[in-house]
């Protein structure tokens, strides 16, 4: 997809319009699912040390880019919505981590310029187009390791077809699509290697450590 489209420009203004109006709800629901565990083992597959640079893509309220901080210095978070980013930066008391707007499309950094790059429970909530973009993008800038993070659909066609149904009562009008896609396929046509999976939340969400491949 070109930036600027009218369809990118569709998901942009979708994306952030319903961020910024569930911001404030957003840490409370993601509560209920008690999501700790899965952010700490975003962390630690990462094998992130403390002098690595680490970009977190679609940073959201900040949760994973505040728990990269605790373990390196320099560690900025991008997000497309301006309140969910304020959010962000109110719980970074210390100022630990750059919150920046920027478009998950368009990383505004140099090639290979990052160690460790993220994006969590992100790529669902975008058309495969802009998908695909991301991850090219997330290749481009980091020179080390991709961690992915996201929902999981059962295998089973039935299983997946109520998993989905579930999931998109709260998630966006992308998630059908991202719930029926191959994950596995996107990351390597993106140019990505798996090379380590964990599960968590009984095999509902995967984490995939990946690296680009050369």
């Amino acid at each position: 997809m070109q930036r600027g489209t009218k369809d990118d420009q569709g998901y942009r203004s979708y994306i952030t319009g319903a961020f910024d109006h569930w911001a404030r709800l957003y840490d409370p629901f993601l509560a209920l699912f008690r999501l700790k565990g899965v952010r700490r083992q975003t962390v630690e597959i990462s094998g992130v040390g403390p002098k690595d640079r680490v970009l977190d893509v679609c940073t959201g309220t900040g949760d994973v880019a505040l728990e990269f901080a605790k373990r390196c210095d320099d560690v900025t978070g991008i997000d497309l919505s301006a309140e969910m980013l304020a959010i962000a930066q109110k719980k970074d008391r210390e100022d630990r981590v750059r919150f920046l707007q920027m478009h998950a499309t368009k990383l505004d950094f140099a090639d290979k310029a990052i160690d460790v790059s993220a994006i969590s429970f992100g790529l669902h909530d975008m058309p495969l187009e802009v998908r695909e973009e991301a991850l090219r993008e997330m290749v481009r800038v980091t020179k080390g390791r991709i961690v992915v993070v996201d929902y999981n659909p059962p295998p089973n066609q039935l299983l997946r077809a109520i998993y989905i149904a579930v999931v998109s009562l709260w998630e966006s009008k992308y998630f059908p699509d991202f719930g029926r896609s191959d994950l596995e396929g996107l990351l390597a046509g993106c140019g990505l290697k798996v090379e380590r999976e964990r599960a968590a939340w009984l095999g509902f969400v995967r984490t995939c450590l990946c690296h680009p491949r050369e």
